[in-house]
């Protein structure tokens, strides 16, 4: 199946996460972001909207039900498909009226790492390398970050909060946050475009250290 340029919207109460995930499904596979959606509510009125190819949700949100998103977005496209992503991996199973729609199950606490599994996939199934529109100077920019500043950035890409990445590397998050506008700064982008672009980096990175891996030789 063609995935190229096709719509997708991402439901997950942490916007973080969401934004991580939307990131990577953008810019590495070249699906059209909708919108990264926190409540089923706002999912459901983006789907009314504008019907996407792709629904990729969390089981758990809060005191609301994924069932009446996804149901809608069935509704709407019959042939859209889902991807899960929630804590309760080993233990989810998709509905059996959703298992024919379904891409994957995936596991939050990994993420990034299970979707680009998935991703990659996909890539075999089209025969062809993502395309990765006006980031390669800026990856080539993080070379010559400092190891303190490129360490920011792979935590950032884990889709962690400043609190979270400043209890890691044991700073405040003043200065954590003080780092992050100075990256920014050396990459030229915004402070949103600064997540995207350390979510690429950290999926290029595994992904280099996985042809590493199935060639036999040393990342």
């Amino acid at each position: 199946m063609q995935y190229v340029g096709l719509k997708v919207v991402v439901l997950d109460d942490h916007v973080m996460v969401g934004q991580s995930i939307a990131g990577v499904l953008s810019e590495l596979a070249g699906l059209v972001v909708l919108g990264v959606c926190t409540s089923v509510t706002e999912a459901c009125a983006l789907i009314r909207q504008s019907p996407p190819h792709l629904l990729v949700l969390d089981v758990e949100l809060g005191g609301e039900s994924y069932r009446d998103a996804a149901d809608l977005h069935r509704q709407l496209n019959p042939r859209g498909e889902l991807l899960f992503i929630t804590a309760l991996a080993r233990q989810f199973t998709p509905p059996e009226d959703l298992a024919d729609c379904t891409i994957a199950v995936v596991n939050k606490a990994e993420a990034l790492d299970q979707l680009l599994v998935v991703l990659q996939r996909w890539w075999q199934k089209r025969h062809q390398q993502p395309v990765l529109p006006g980031y390669q100077q800026q990856l080539q920019a993080i070379q010559r970050l400092s190891p303190r500043e490129q360490r920011l950035l792979q935590e950032l890409g884990c889709g962690l909060l400043n609190k979270e990445i400043a209890a890691r590397l044991q700073l405040s998050v003043a200065t954590v946050e003080t780092y992050r506008k100075g990256v920014a700064a050396k990459l030229g982008v915004s402070g949103a475009q600064l997540v995207r672009l350390a979510v690429l980096a950290r999926a290029f990175s595994w992904m280099e250290v996985r042809r590493a891996a199935a060639s036999g030789a040393t990342p």
